[in-house]
């Protein structure tokens, strides 16, 4: 499985790949998500987060049908914890097409090579509550749950 960083030239591509993970959000979580962002607002966000040094995203197929971005994040030590240097994993999505094809583990496995790179602690990534395919897949591939929150309308 070949996985490729991606550039900002890659940013169509990161939107593309995105509108089915943002579909299924809007779906489930209609009062926290967008069914149809802009596609050029999509592209100018995914350039401008590829413009980070501390954002990597990866891509694999060919053409792309996945893709996670990462952000290493880094919190000095305090008086109530210590410090972290942590990749966060903000998306990851494989196409409905290429799913149980390995794409999604060789993106993870990506983010641990870059994980040890960066000489980060962890490796984190949040899912929804509703997202229970997710869940599994996590799981099965090495990931914890950790926290959880709650909420409550007003």
């Amino acid at each position: 499985m070949t996985v490729r960083r991606a550039t900002p030239a890659d940013a169509a591509t990161l939107a593309r790949l995105n509108s089915h993970v943002q579909s299924w959000h809007a779906a489930h979580y209609p009062e926290a998500f967008f069914p149809d962002p802009d596609p050029q607002a999509l592209a100018t966000y995914f350039t401008d987060r590829l413009s980070d040094p501390a954002c990597t995203a990866f891509l694999t197929g060919d053409p792309a049908t996945a893709y996670a971005l990462c952000q290493l994040q880094t919190r000095e030590p305090s008086i109530f914890s210590p410090g972290y240097r942590r990749l966060m994993v903000d998306h990851i999505a494989v196409a409905p097409e290429a799913r149980r094809q390995g794409q999604g583990r060789a993106l993870l496995d990506a983010a641990r090579d870059l994980a040890k790179a960066l000489q980060a602690d962890e490796i984190m990534l949040d899912t929804w509550e509703a997202n229970t395919d997710a869940h599994a897949f996590f799981r099965a591939n090495g990931f914890t749950p950790r926290r959880m929150l709650f909420r409550a309308k007003t």
